[in-house]
């Protein structure tokens, strides 16, 4: 399942614009797959991509998670879009409208596309809806050129992004487990003789800071320095300030962060990358890209599947909970600090 938040490019002006905008919200070109766009008001609150169901038996249970996943979120509206072919895409349709009725979310569109054809499944005129469903471009559409406009990008498919984020092979792997070894000797010669905490959070931080400067400037971290930051951040006390400088930074520093957790996930050595590649996931959740945002969080869950912040945000991402409804990191602590001080 995907979560997102809305984007401000998108125009709901008609059903070929809705689903000429929808790759764009997701990231990549949905297939077999049911997408709720949640409306509250006339604006868009949030939307959710997940996988058509196996048999009729899960998709009535999967049509009430989503309702009851809209109903949390106090949405007014709920439009249906479902790829993939008549069966089983229009009745999973119906059991996903007839749940959110339940819940008093009305469905004013429902939708399903396949192979460049759509069909309006609420409309009874053949006039408007023929038989054989009307035809639609998403590259030609203003949606997508709104999309591009706005620097985002439609991959083919979810594997594609997948893809993306993954981590290096051949020599490139060959190249980063030499240098996260080297890494990890100096670590050890750092904390001969010292407390490692702070020995850590005074190499880390310093580290930290060379780094964002760096993908500031558009410059990329070496092998090493990509090695020692990564080694670093398996100290929790450590990756707790990367976390709180990602939200002290905001949405102005949001870019440089992306670059650089980005690069580190493609980069780190794959056994070493959970505490990078669930910082990478916070970031795009906080952006409102919840695609990536699972990406991410999986390969840390592969990396190790205990990891607590790894567990932790693909809670939050279960749960569809969106961005605003969670402080940033930096601002939570400081009202608990006030509200200690009253």
């Amino acid at each position: 399942m995907t979560t997102t938040a809305a984007l401000p490019w998108l125009r709901l002006s008609g059903p070929a614009e809705i689903l000429s905008a929808t790759p764009y919200l997701l990231g990549f070109h949905p297939a077999n797959s049911l997408v709720v766009l949640g409306l509250r008001g006339t604006g868009l609150r949030f939307h959710v991509r997940g996988d058509l169901p196996d048999d009729r038996d899960d998709g009535e249970v999967l049509a009430e998670q989503y309702a009851c996943m809209f109903a949390h979120h106090n949405v007014d509206a709920a439009l249906l879009i479902g790829y993939g072919p008549a069966e089983p895409t229009g009745p999973f349709l119906f059991a996903t409208r007839a749940a959110m009725l339940r819940h008093d979310i009305d469905v004013p569109e429902m939708l399903r596309a396949h192979e460049g054809r759509y069909w309006s499944l609420l409309c009874g005129s053949a006039e408007c809806c023929p038989p054989e469903g009307r035809a639609y471009d998403v590259q030609t559409s203003t949606a997508a050129v709104e999309a591009t406009v706005a620097g985002m990008v439609a991959l083919p498919d979810r594997d594609a992004v997948v893809c993306s984020l993954a981590g290096p092979e051949g020599s490139g792997l060959a190249a980063i487990q030499e240098a996260t070894d080297r890494a990890g000797l100096r670590l050890v010669r750092l904390a001969t003789g010292r407390d490692v905490v702070p020995a850590v959070m005074s190499a880390g931080t310093a580290a930290l800071a060379e780094a964002v400067a760096r993908y500031r400037a558009d410059q990329r971290l070496t092998d090493d320095e990509v090695a020692w930051l990564t080694v670093l951040l398996q100290v929790l006390a450590f990756r707790d300030r990367a976390w709180l400088r990602i939200d002290r930074d905001g949405r102005r520093g949001r870019a440089v962060h992306l670059r650089l957790w980005t690069d580190l996930v493609r980069r780190a050595d794959p056994g070493m990358v959970a505490p990078a590649a669930m910082l990478l996931g916070y970031l795009h959740w906080r952006a409102g890209d919840g695609l990536r945002a699972r990406v991410a969080v999986d390969r840390a869950l592969d990396a190790d599947p205990d990891y607590n912040g790894a567990k932790l945000m693909a809670e939050i991402l279960d749960r569809a909970v969106p961005p605003a409804e969670l402080p940033p990191l930096g601002q939570s602590r400081r009202r608990a600090v006030r509200r200690r001080k009253c």
